[in-house]
């Protein structure tokens, strides 16, 4: 799945709404149709909770037969506060069949980032603005704007990374839920690098993500288009 997140260019723009400007509703679920070209591989349940203050993200894949082969069954999770210029995790965890666990926890008074891989535990400099896997896509939701470009550090629990993005711009997108106006943004590449992610934001759905792509490093994309959007 989607594949994300960075030193902000700075948080205060990627992620600049202050806790009264720019909130989703306090619960909102998204199912997904997972795909890999024509072929549907499963589905994806994710929800967000928040209190004003704090923050969850909860992201399930779920495989679907012989789709088994080619994704895990994975639950992610993400918690944090919410602050005057975003999101700021505390902590991150991937649950899965095939990679077990990988875990992050964020130190922010000492500025220290602990990335947890089965008995692998290392702790590495935590940079202002970093943020999580799974929190990513959801971080635009909670502001009143999208930069063109921006620089981000991300963490999966692995490693921490920087990486580049862009705004490639307005596009409508079709989904069960019928045609889509939304931001298409996307990881930029170097020439070497296979690999990437990108991510569509619906406008008039406080720009929460509907579909989210991954590109692995053969170069096969598979997309998690919405299915529903809930309100509980």
């Amino acid at each position: 799945m989607t594949k994300a997140a960075w030193h902000f260019l700075f948080c205060a723009l990627m992620l600049g709404a202050s806790t009264a400007h720019g909130m989703p509703p306090q619960e909102v679920e998204l199912s997904f149709e997972i795909r890999f070209g024509a072929m549907k591989l499963g589905v994806g349940e994710d929800r967000l909770k928040h209190d004003g203050k704090h923050y969850q993200v909860y992201s399930d894949t779920i495989p679907k037969g012989i789709a088994a082969i080619f994704i895990d069954d994975i639950r992610r999770e993400s918690k944090g506060s919410i602050i005057n210029n975003g999101l700021r995790p505390v902590s991150f965890i991937e649950r899965g069949r095939k990679n077990g666990i990988r875990a992050a926890e964020f130190d922010w008074s000492n500025n220290k980032l602990r990335l947890i891989q089965g008995d692998s535990n290392e702790i590495v400099d935590l940079p202002q603005g970093t943020i999580d896997q799974v929190s990513l896509p959801y971080a635009f939701a909670f502001s009143g704007k999208v930069p063109q470009n921006l620089s981000v550090y991300f963490t999966d629990g692995r490693r921490l990374k920087q990486y580049q993005l862009r705004v490639v711009g307005e596009e409508r997108i079709d989904t069960a839920l019928g045609s889509l106006a939304t931001i298409h943004i996307e990881k930029v590449r170097g020439p070497d690098d296979k690999r990437s992610f990108e991510f569509w934001l619906a406008i008039d759905h406080n720009h929460l993500p509907v579909q989210v792509r991954f590109t692995d490093k053969k170069g096969r994309q598979f997309d998690s288009v919405v299915t529903a959007i809930r309100y509980p």
